[in-house]
């Protein structure tokens, strides 16, 4: 009997405990003053971090504001880049045309004179001896007559 009457005694404790703590608590609740200091903490800690980070901010934005007007000084550049590169491209495709055309009106039988005339020297080592002897020579003999 004496277990239970300090098994209910405890147990009597542990529930005025939770009933004080419910009291707390709804009066926490009610009165919101607890809102009230946790939006002037909140306020505070804004105001620290705005001044730590107040300095960083306006450099940062200073540097946006630089290369958006960089960028935008490129956007208008890339029109005029763009007609350059096209008529580069353009004066190229002519020129390429020309040649083209020039390489056609050139002799087809030009070729073949030309290996006719290699057959005609005769020996292989008189060409080598050829060669050789003809690289020495300078410009200025062939232009002498």
């Amino acid at each position: 009997m004496e277990i239970m009457n300090s098994v209910n005694s405890e147990i009597k404790k542990v529930v005025g405990r939770v009933k004080e703590a419910q009291a707390q608590l709804e009066t926490l609740v009610k009165s919101h003053d607890w809102v009230a200091e946790a939006r002037h903490y909140a306020e505070r800690q804004g105001k620290e971090v705005k001044k730590l980070f107040g300095p960083d901010v306006e450099k940062i934005r200073v540097f946006l504001e630089h290369e958006r007007k960089e960028l935008e000084r490129i956007q208008k550049q890339i029109p005029g880049e763009v007609k350059k590169f096209r008529k580069f491209m353009d004066m190229q495709k002519k020129e390429f045309e020309r040649l083209l055309v020039n390489l056609r009106k050139l002799p087809k039988n030009g070729a073949k004179k030309k290996a006719k005339s290699s057959k005609s020297k005769g020996t292989t080592k008189k060409k080598t001896a050829g060669r050789a002897a003809k690289a020495p020579v300078s410009v200025e003999k062939t232009v002498n007559p």
